[in-house]
């Protein structure tokens, strides 16, 4: 058999049967005649071997990467929480407020590594805890994510909280811009009510779209305000002046938000039923002892949703011993409410007997700066309470 390695042998296939045959270099340029099925086919040379490829580096030189071909650095991939720490820090460098300094208190706040230096030689909660840190209970971060700090509080307590800087956190500039969008939107729904009540009778049909798009409007302000009210209220209760860690504008925090639609609806559930026993005295008679009664109900269940880190613990034993224990406190807040509610209700009452749609105007800016300052009384009267009642007993650790 000849040698196929052979440089003086051409191979070339038939171009019918695709038999495989050798040319020598003196058939090069002739035809040779298929062997199987008698095809003349043309041979031709083999190829030019091609030369080694010359090495780069030569032997006893070290191999070096090519810095144009060097590959780009993996990322390091950072949790959300931590990449949101730093955002806040930033937006707080930018605005020139003081970083945060930690609770030392909080069971919440994640303890440093252990360090040559003593530890505190006490971890108990003081009797000037905060109802509720937050309106749900939430995981402890892993050790490789920063802890989310707890609102700075003021550094001594006033004496009534529910008279002595309650608006300090409301002339803010982050509730100040969050209370002119709330109004601007509770404006176009009261516009869309409106309409609609003009639109009924022969035009039914003109009723549904205005119908429609209040539901719509009500349904959005409720969500992006709730988050808000939550946040007044947490922050209020650790005795903060301002709102370190406010919700975003479109946070859409359905739990948040269910923390004020079930204390409202359950609160509203008395008064209904008083309005019903109270037969044979004026509508008008009957709305105010209503509204009485949700504004009594209505702080004891939403602090103690948010003592207990539910929405549906409508009763919480601590709330309900503060009633006893700081009679003061709550008789104070009742006060302080009523007179609230009762001007806002009085300049209400001046602009609605005004015969001009632009003293309409000025009601929803009205009604929002009253439930900021409501809720911001709620805040204030939790702390009030977490300082005059004793430290909850925490469980023992196994």
């Amino acid at each position: 058999m000849a040698d196929i390695s052979n440089d003086h042998l051409h191979p070339l296939h038939c171009e019918v049967c695709q038999t495989l045959m050798y040319a020598t270099d003196d058939q090069v340029g002739t035809q040779l005649k298929c062997p199987d099925c008698g095809h003349l086919n043309l041979a031709r040379p083999r190829p030019a071997k091609r030369p080694p490829p010359r090495v780069m580096v030569d032997d006893g030189d070290e191999y070096q990467l090519d810095e144009t071909h060097v590959p780009p650095p993996t990322p390091v991939l950072r949790s959300i929480e931590s990449r949101e720490a730093e955002g806040r820090a930033a937006a707080r460098a930018r605005m020139g407020v003081r970083a945060l300094e930690p609770d030392p208190f909080d069971d919440d706040v994640e303890e440093p590594a252990a360090q040559p230096a003593a530890k505190p030689a006490s971890r108990s909660r003081p009797a000037n805890a905060p109802l509720a840190n937050s309106p749900a209970p939430r995981p402890a971060a892993a050790p490789s994510q920063p802890a989310r700090k707890k609102p700075q509080r003021s550094r001594h307590r006033p004496a009534v909280p529910v008279v002595q800087g309650v608006f300090s956190m409301i002339f803010s500039a982050e509730v100040m811009v969050r209370w002119v969008a709330l109004s601007l939107t509770l404006t176009g729904l009261l516009f869309l009510l409106a309409s609609a009540v003009n639109a009924m009778g022969t035009q039914a049909l003109y009723l549904l779209p205005f119908y429609a798009g209040g539901c719509i409007v009500a349904g959005f302000w409720m969500i992006s305000a709730a988050p808000l009210f939550v946040a007044i209220i947490t922050e209020s209760s650790g005795g903060a002046d301002e709102l370190h860690d406010p919700p975003g504008w479109m946070a859409l925090d359905y739990a948040e938000t269910g923390f004020i639609i079930i204390a409202t609806m359950l609160s509203a559930l008395p008064g209904w039923l008083a309005t019903k026993a109270a037969v044979g005295i004026p509508d008008e008679q009957r709305f105010a002892l209503a509204a009485a009664i949700w504004l009594i109900v209505f702080p004891f269940i939403v602090l103690s949703a948010l003592e207990q880190g539910t929405m549906f613990a409508i009763f919480s034993p601590r709330i309900a011993a503060s009633l006893v224990r700081c009679f003061i406190p709550w008789a104070t807040f009742y006060v302080v409410s009523a007179f609230a509610v009762a001007a806002a209700g009085g300049v209400t009452y001046f602009l609605l007997s005004q015969a001009s749609l632009l003293a309409l105007f000025p009601i929803p800016w009205l009604a929002v700066a009253l439930i900021l300052l409501y809720m911001r009384l709620i805040g204030r009267l939790g702390w009030w309470i977490a300082d005059a009642m004793p430290a909850p007993k925490e469980a023992d650790e196994e």
